[in-house]
């Protein structure tokens, strides 16, 4: 009876760590646990899940798989372990953790949410939407469903079923500011709209954390760009960006060296050896560049040709390199070059990503990754799938400078929320796109947004030509293309081209000198 009561007091201490966010004392505190109590599940959950809050996913895997055996009908033990498989792209399995939690309790949500997130990864809208109502039948409370679902009716286009699921949300918690955050994205504002006026009272709100401020404030200023007060746009968008700088850990040096490295490597290798591969029978098209820059209008216009899936940002190429060629955040130039000049390694190296696309059961030949930052590995990209097609999408420096500092963005776009950073990188992005057209000068397309948007069929013909498909009308009507749209400007590629977007940066001119002063 002694040993229960100490085990509650102990769960209950390690709990409360978590609502601190004190990780590394709940990792340690729960290591100690179990070396006491080692035939006690709950220890094992908590220690896997402070595991996976710290990014060490395959140490989380290993402790949650221990704290399986001991208790196979611990609910939370197999959700937990579900989303670490999910976090480690083994998605099948995920899958099956989901559906057995589901089969043990008819009534347990938390399932049907992750399972919902599953799903929403691998672009199965309507059926995560279809999860996420399974989950409102056993629990209405929890603004995280309402969020879950207002995201996927985002992504396709249903903006009005989106706003209202979101405004759902923020009934439960007005608080809940990721939810103003999304209502923004596809919503223009008027004067005197009610939205608009919530967000103006709940900026003064003392009781709002780090992130819900941050939302707020990017929200806020979006609204305020749409009834043309920029002064006051730019005030909220410099409040925002400070808070976001704040809280993230970014060193602008490790970029640099990044980019130093890869040129090291790629200018050791000889580009003209490289061989075809005819292994896959499916054809990737890279969509890179800046974020902002266009790639998410250009997905749009190639997928919807019939016989295009358009994948959105795919993170898999960046975590094979990261898995293969980076210790440290370090390139490893040595290993690098040794890997590149191995045929059977490449060969492996493509196939686990082909391995990846094949969770989404892909029918059209034709596959577009649209993952920005992915100009950081054109290099990887003609070695790794030398079938594959390239294309860069250039625009404005200013325009597409100032675009990056009104958004917020999530996971490993860390390096707009200063004016110097923000300029300082995308010089960085520059130089190494002139070293790839010096490389490889014949391996990728250019394309400029400003030409789509002032002689669009030209341009999309262009596009259409060089990724070897033919010419299908619907690439002019890319505004009715139903492909899901997961990115910051699912309100803006859901529209016709429209030119306002051009030069949009000469009303910020005023507040953003030293960004502007850098470029």
């Amino acid at each position: 009876m002694k040993n229960i009561e100490k085990i509650k007091e102990l769960v209950k201490d390690i709990q409360n760590l978590f609502l601190k966010k004190n990780y590394p004392t709940i990792v340690e505190e729960t290591k100690k646990a179990i070396n006491n109590y080692p035939n006690i599940s709950i220890f094992y959950n908590l220690l896997g899940l402070a595991l996976s809050q710290i990014g060490k996913l395959n140490e989380a895997k290993v402790i949650l798989e221990k704290g399986y055996q001991i208790n196979s009908n611990d609910l939370a033990i197999i959700n937990n372990l579900a989303n670490v498989k999910k976090g480690l792209l083994e998605f099948n399995e995920s899958e099956s953790l989901y559906k057995l939690s589901i089969s043990k309790k008819k009534d347990y949500f938390n399932a049907y949410v992750n399972y919902g997130n599953l799903k929403r990864e691998l672009n199965k809208f309507d059926e995560a939407i279809s999860l996420y109502k399974e989950a409102l039948k056993y629990n209405n409370k929890l603004p995280a469903i309402y969020y879950s679902l207002s995201m996927s009716y985002q992504s396709l286009g249903h903006f009005k079923e989106a706003e209202n699921y979101a405004i759902k949300a923020l009934e439960l918690n007005k608080r809940f500011t990721r939810a103003d955050l999304l209502i923004s994205r596809s919503k223009k504002y008027e004067n005197n709209d009610k939205h608009f006026n919530q967000m103006r009272e709940k900026i003064n709100d003392n009781d709002l954390n780090s992130q819900e401020k941050i939302d707020l404030y990017f929200a806020l200023s979006k609204a305020y760009e749409d009834l043309g007060k920029i002064e006051d746009c730019f005030n909220l968008l410099k409040e925002g960006n400070k808070l976001k700088r704040d809280n993230i850990n970014f060193n602008l040096k490790f970029e640099e060296s990044t980019f130093e490295d890869i040129k090291s490597i790629f200018s050791k290798i000889n580009f003209t050896k490289i061989k075809e591969i005819k292994s896959n029978e499916k054809k990737i098209i890279f969509i890179l560049g800046m974020p902002r820059s266009g790639t998410t209008l250009v997905e749009q216009i190639i997928s919807a040709h019939s016989n295009v899936y358009g994948s959105g940002e795919l993170p898999y190429l960046t975590k094979i390199i990261n898995k293969k060629f980076i210790e440290n955040k370090k390139l490893l130039v040595t290993k690098t070059l040794e890997i590149l000049d191995n045929e059977k390694l490449i060969s492996e190296i493509s196939n686990e990503y082909y391995s990846y696309l094949m969770n989404y059961k892909i029918s059209e030949n034709y596959i577009t990754d649209k993952a920005p930052l992915n100009f950081m590995w054109i290099g990887f990209i003609k070695i790794l799938f030398p079938n594959s097609k390239i294309i860069h999408c250039k625009r404005n420096p200013y325009d597409n400078c100032v675009s990056l500092y009104k958004n917020v963005f999530e996971g490993g776009i860390n390096f707009c929320y200063t004016q110097t950073e923000l300029a300082k990188y995308y010089k960085l992005y520059l130089d190494l796109m002139n070293f790839w057209t010096e490389c490889l000068p014949n391996d990728f397309l250019n394309i400029e947004y400003e030409k789509i948007v002032t002689n669009p069929k030209h341009e999309i013909k262009k596009l259409i030509e060089y990724c070897d498909l033919n010419w299908e009308e619907n690439c002019l009507n890319f505004s009715k293309n139903k492909t899901p749209i997961k990115t910051a400007s699912v309100g803006q590629a859901r529209n016709s081209i429209y030119s306002t977007s051009l030069k949009s940066s000469k009303k910020y001119e005023a507040f953003l000198k030293e960004m502007f002063s850098h470029l």
